[in-house]
């Protein structure tokens, strides 16, 4: 027998998880465009550094945000990506170009890692 006190508990539940879909759907259209514009930004000058920074990038932002992965896992796969690229892509490492890239993929990979739970809780006050 369910007491009213739980029935209360599980609409809110049912609400919180239909409010997380509804983000999950938002972001699956907002990351890849965010992981275009900032692998244009940040990418080294060539073809193949633009497409696999988009690509790493498009996939960390998806584990981060929508798969809730642990943040710093994909931390220091940006780290050693943006490393083997600068060094391919440079030959040597350039440091100005490792802390562009490094810098910009880790900042937007914390904005949308940690920030998805503050979109949860703006759109469960937004109903409320």
């Amino acid at each position: 027998m369910v007491s009213p006190e739980q029935k209360e508990i599980f609409d809110a539940l049912e609400q919180q998880r239909g409010h997380q879909k509804q983000v999950d759907r938002i972001l699956k259209v907002v990351l890849p465009i965010c992981a275009f514009l900032l692998c244009v930004i940040c990418a080294n000058l060539n073809v193949w550094s633009t497409i696999l920074t988009f690509a790493v990038m498009w996939v960390s932002f998806y584990a981060t945000a929508i798969k809730r992965w642990p943040l710093w896992h994909w931390a220091i796969v940006i780290f050693v990506y943006c490393l083997i690229d600068n060094i391919l892509s440079y030959g040597a490492f350039n440091s100005s170009g490792f802390s562009r890239q490094f810098g910009t993929m880790f900042i937007f990979l914390g904005i949308f890692g940690v920030g998805r739970r503050y979109f949860d809780r703006w759109m469960m006050k937004k109903t409320i």
